[in-house]
């Protein structure tokens, strides 16, 4: 169970009681404490600027105050999925977490999950089928799109158990997606162009279902019919807050890296162009000295 540190235990959290709704669940603390151990132990030289900030967004969305929040205010919601999705997932591939937690753990440990991996068959090759662009999009997309529908959205807000899995789906997926996206070190993406068609893709779904939740007349939410009035807004309010978070911020994020990934992709082909060409000119310089 969420161990929260709350006033009034069973009631959705209200602003006077918000500096004491801390998330305080041993199990999350001690997952970050020993992924953040194990790291540090994997890697020779850690990139704790990077894991940092993944950690600390970590900690926002999932253990401070505005993990309670969440379930009072969808605006909160969102910007917990914005956290994890946004700033933990791309901080964590930056930071190379993954290789830095496997190479940490023990060796017993590492040669047990190398037979489970030879015993199942998945060899590297068959491994980076899960890592074809349009399987990761489809995943994270469909994630995104399944938690926002009314009836899954309001499960993760009535039973702890969905709500852990609805955050541990868009944080995983969301490692998966920018692993694709950000790394150098997969070969599953043959044109450089895909992931700009991939986080320009994201950008335009985000931005669709941000439309529908910023410009409907009516909440989607039932489930913060009571919980709203607390911060002096309505539910419909309230909804419309956390369209434009998924629009603007959201937007500006995935706009961003896009841009980036494209820049970076032109001055590729740009360099490649040029080179190409000085190769020709010494060929060029012998047919003219051979016609001489």
């Amino acid at each position: 169970m969420l161990t929260r540190i709350l006033l009034h235990p069973g009631q959705p959290v209200a602003p006077h009681d918000i500096w004491s709704a801390w998330n305080l669940d041993p199990i999350l603390l001690g997952g970050i404490a020993a992924v953040a151990w194990l790291y540090g132990r994997g890697r020779r030289r850690p990139d704790w600027g990077w894991f940092g900030v993944a950690v600390l967004a970590l900690g926002l969305a999932l253990v401070s105050p505005l993990e309670a929040m969440s379930g009072a205010l969808a605006s909160a919601h969102m910007s917990q999925h914005l956290l994890l999705i946004l700033v933990a997932a791309p901080a964590f591939v930056h930071s190379e977490a993954a290789a830095g937690v496997l190479g940490g753990l023990p060796l017993t440990v590492r040669k047990g999950l190398g037979l489970a991996r030879r015993t199942l068959g998945l060899a590297p090759a068959r491994i980076r089928r899960f890592f074809h662009p349009v399987l990761v999009w489809l995943l994270h997309a469909g994630v995104l799109l399944f938690w926002h529908a009314a009836g899954p959205y309001q499960l993760a807000l009535r039973l702890e158990p969905v709500h852990y899995l609805e955050h541990a789906s868009f944080l995983i997926t969301a490692l998966w997606f920018w692993q694709l996206v950000l790394s150098t070190r997969h070969r599953s993406i043959d044109w450089p162009g895909a992931s700009v068609l991939m986080v320009f893709g994201l950008a335009g779904q985000s931005v669709f279902l941000a439309l529908l939740m910023t410009f409907a007349e009516s909440p989607w939410y039932s489930a913060y019919a009571n919980t709203t009035s607390a911060w002096g807004i309505t539910p419909l309010t309230d909804q419309h807050l956390a369209g434009v978070i998924m629009w603007v911020p959201a937007g500006f994020g995935y706009t961003g890296v896009g841009l980036t990934l494209l820049s970076r992709w032109l001055t590729a082909i740009e360099t490649q162009t040029s080179a190409s060409e000085r190769a020709l000119l010494p060929a060029r310089g012998s047919d003219r000295n051979l016609g001489d």
